[in-house]
This record gives C-alpha cells, structure tokens and sequence, in this order.
C-alpha cells in the first residue's frame, strides 16, 4: 500500500490487460478490483465486508454510466437499489451484482 501513497506511482502511461492507459486510471481500476473482488470473496464466504468510504466513493464513480465515458462492458447491468441505500450497496449494485447476494441463495 505505501507504493500506491505515492504520487508517482500513478503518473505517466502504463500498460495492463494489452490497453494503454493513464497511471491515475489504473489505479482507479486496480482499486475498483479491489473493492468488488473482495465483496465477491467475503459474500461468497459468509464473512462481514467493509471497505474505506474514500474506496468506495472511488468505485462507485468509476462503476457509474456517464455520457462522456462509455461503461465498459465486462460488467453487468447494474442492479436496481434504493437512492439511500448503503454506499457499498450502491457500488456493487453498479458493477452488477445484488448486494442482498447470499451463497446458496
């Protein structure tokens, strides 16, 4: 985590999944990973998530449908939820997952 800390470590151009992208911008989808991949790994395992509001604020921007930026299509639809839903609900909710998701369920 201290590596992310720094500034530099988001600056420039870098390279992931063969796309060239902004430093700033694959922070955002490393943390976006981070944030729903481990809400996948809790759930799916019957444990209690939570996550930094700040986190996830960051994925639910990036997780948004906006007009100037397309949403990328490795997601699903997003799920309907409540406006004063929990924020982490929000943001699952936006990757395409239901956050009321229980294994078995």
């Amino acid at each position: 985590m201290t590596a992310w800390r720094d500034p530099a470590a988001r600056q420039g151009m870098t390279r992931a999944g063969g796309v060239d992208l902004p430093g700033e911008v694959a922070a955002m989808v490393a943390l976006n990973e981070l944030v729903v991949h481990g809400w996948d790994l809790a759930r799916s395992t019957g444990q209690a998530y939570e996550a930094d509001e700040a986190s996830l604020r960051v994925s639910l921007a990036m997780l948004t449908p906006r007009d100037d930026i397309p949403r990328p299509d490795i997601f699903g639809p997003p799920v309907p939820v409540p406006s004063d839903a929990p924020l982490v609900d929000r943001a699952i909710a936006m990757s395409g997952r239901r956050p009321d998701w229980q294994p078995g369920g």
